[in-house]
């Protein structure tokens, strides 16, 4: 018997889209039926019933009504392998939806299945480092290297925005009502980032008080998504994963996700993409958001090709988006999701049973009847070497003596760019400068490390001691002008920490903009303070002039000591520490809450 299960030469028959709506009638019966005492047995032994399935879906056992107990029960039933492309193609809507909590299974799922359509272009977004759709044997192209001009297409550049920094929870507010004509407005104007920062300071010159900070509040959240040589991505009608973990910012991801979203579907519909599989990992990025083109996409798609998308939660798709699923691979779900199913009682029962690697179609035609559960057992097959490929978007220069054409990389103009936008650390510009020329990044990092030296000698750079998850690292900044892009640096951060925290942001202040607190919330506010500064009275001032509890973020813990003993309701923290300390109830030096 063990021989025959181990047999991988055999031809395995798998069970089609009619075949498994009729699943129950085929599989009334096993092919060997045990007593539950003699489960130790092969055919109750899950995991070496189901050897022989290796590389296949393979229905498991199902769920039926038990008619006598009035409730559900698990069915025991013959293993079969399941033809899951037949079964999602012979449905009316082929746009398929993968859940589930972490662990469960969902990347072994997601390349299995996309590995059963290598027949059509498969263009597949990936938002994590070295995440499991780079290792499918389909090309690899960093997103960094390729982005959209987001000044190509001024409602893109606005709906992508939006979608970036405005997720469900902000829902209203003067900001969110002016931010999109404003955006629109200062885009049609320009046509780089230089000249929509250049008419921003220019708008603001005659604009009123509330204009002002929807102006502000742009402006910081666009230095995010600044980078430099973007062009047109050139895409031949082949399959490819686009990497976008490479950019800087959660914020920046999702706006040229989105992009690039809005510059494939548009090539579908002038049917220069035919047939195309548009996969999206991560998808809770975009799917949270009423302006992602991927509300658009899921209504009209079939025509044009499928959609797919990966996220652990139904919850986190839109209830108008979740609807355009025809298919629905869930895995084991969390309360909130499970709450969901409550229209097929079950449905519910069926998913709040999954063990890990199981899985259901909520969607599935006979549901009412029966629901099959699946698991797909894995070869070991699926991870794969993959070739990464560099889009040129224009010719780049190279290091002399590497093969290029012999120009010199300028460090210094390099380091003082990065510089001139946002702090950095050694090992980051170096990933940078190595990407931008085709260097290797241990070379671009001794380099930099002397230049960097001699800028801090001649007092054109400085440098301070930041805790970065954990770790301290050597966090450099340009002392010109006003060292704002070590200030501004902090602060995006803390807005990062507290819009991913849900907590709503009132204000952002800019650099220098005295009598005000660099981040204004409903229960506390925040200060970003460097350590550079000499004096403390101005902070002094705003302590005093407001009830509200006050968080000073300092770069390093040794600053600390420095402004404590400002009053009992501040509470002096590294930005490392802030978001820890936010997650749990937010207390004071005197152990007083935060939001009180």
């Amino acid at each position: 018997m063990n021989k025959y299960l181990e047999d991988q030469k055999r031809v395995m028959r798998e069970y089609g889209f009619s075949e498994l709506i009729n699943a129950r009638r085929v599989l009334s019966k096993p092919f060997i039926e045990l007593p539950l005492r003699n489960q130790e047995r092969m055919f109750y032994d899950l995991s070496r019933r189901l050897k022989r399935f290796s590389g296949h879906a393979t229905i498991a056992y199902t769920i039926i009504p038990d008619l006598e107990k009035g409730k559900f029960k698990r069915d025991e039933c013959s293993a079969r392998a399941a033809n899951l492309r037949d079964y999602i193609e012979h449905k009316g809507n082929r746009n398929v939806s993968i859940t589930g909590v972490s662990g469960q299974g969902k990347s072994y799922l997601t390349m299995h299945l996309l590995s059963k359509f290598k027949d059509r272009q498969r263009i597949i977004f990936s938002f994590k480092p070295n995440d499991h759709e780079v290792h499918l044997g389909i090309p690899v192209i960093d997103a960094k290297e390729c982005l959209p001009n987001p000044f190509r297409d001024i409602n893109a550049f606005s709906e992508a925005y939006m979608t970036a920094f405005f997720g469900e929870k902000v829902s209203s507010g003067i900001q969110l009502q002016q931010t999109p004509a404003f955006l629109q407005e200062i885009a049609s104007q320009s046509s780089d980032w230089k000249s929509f920062m250049k008419t921003i300071s220019e708008k603001r010159k005659s604009a009123s008080k509330n204009q002002i900070e929807t102006l502000n509040a742009i402006e910081q959240n666009v230095k995010s998504l600044i980078i430099e040589d973007m062009g047109n991505v050139e895409l031949a009608n082949e399959s490819t994963v686009f990497d976008f973990s490479t950019l800087p910012t959660k914020q920046a991801q999702n706006f040229y996700a989105e992009l690039m979203l809005r510059q494939i579907y548009r090539e579908m519909e002038e049917r220069k993409r035919k047939d195309v599989l548009l996969c999206i990992d991560e998808a809770h990025r975009l799917t949270k958001s009423y302006h992602t083109i991927l509300d658009v996409m899921s209504r009209e798609i079939r025509d044009k090709g499928m959609l797919w998308i990966i996220t652990q939660n139904l919850i986190d798709i839109l209830p108008e988006m979740r609807a355009n699923f025809g298919t629905k691979f869930t895995f084991k779900l969390g309360d909130a999701d499970l709450q969901i199913l409550s229209y097929n009682q079950l449905v519910r029962f069926s998913v709040s049973v999954l063990q890990p690697r199981q899985f259901t179609d909520i969607e599935f035609p006979e549901s009412q009847s029966f629901t099959p559960v699946l698991t797909y057992i894995s070869d070991g097959t699926e991870y794969r070497e993959t070739q990464k490929i560099l889009a040129a978007v224009k010719e780049a220069r190279m290091e002399e003596g590497i093969g290029g054409r012999g120009k010199d990389i300028d460090y210094k103009e390099e380091i003082m760019q990065i510089l001139s936008e946002r702090m950095s650390y050694a090992t980051e510009m170096g990933k940078e400068i190595s990407a931008k020329y085709g260097i290797s990044k241990d070379q671009a990092k001794l380099r930099i490390k002397t230049i960097l030296e001699e800028l801090k000698n001649n007092n054109e750079v400085g440098r301070v001691k930041y805790l970065r998850e954990g770790k301290p690292i050597v966090m450099y900044y340009s002392k010109s002008p006003n060292l704002t892009n070590l200030h501004t640096g902090m602060q995006s951060q803390a807005v990062d920490i507290l819009n991913e925290l849900g907590v709503s942001v009132n204000r952002i202040s800019t650099t220098g903009e005295r009598g005000a607190f660099d981040i204004e919330t409903d229960f506390f506010m925040v200060e970003i303070e460097t350590g550079l500064k000499h004096s403390m009275e101005d902070l002094k001032e705003r302590i005093a002039g407001t009830n509200l509890r006050v968080i000073i973020v300092v770069p390093n813990s040794e600053l600390i000591d420095k402004y404590r003993g400002l009053g009992e309701r501040v509470l002096v923290m590294t930005i490392d520490s802030m978001r820890e300390m936010l997650t749990e109830p937010v207390r004071s030096n005197q152990g007083k809450d935060l939001s009180a």
